[in-house]
């Protein structure tokens, strides 16, 4: 059970840290608008998601 919760919990990290940077620095850096700089915080926070997913699968922890 530790497994699965440390797997939830590494999941909940990469969603929550590519959201908050791609979103930060699409809205101030880049100039996008902060509806475009949210859409594209939540489409890596989901790239995030499937990679840290994928990359669990190859390691033997399904």
């Amino acid at each position: 059970m530790v497994d699965a919760d440390a797997s939830l919990a590494s999941t909940i990290g990469a969603l929550t840290v590519a959201f908050v940077l791609v979103t930060l620095v699409a809205g101030t850096l880049l100039g996008f608008n902060w509806t475009q700089a949210v859409l594209l915080g939540g489409f890596a926070g989901v790239v995030a998601v499937a990679s840290a997913w994928l990359t669990d699968r190859r390691a033997g922890g399904d």
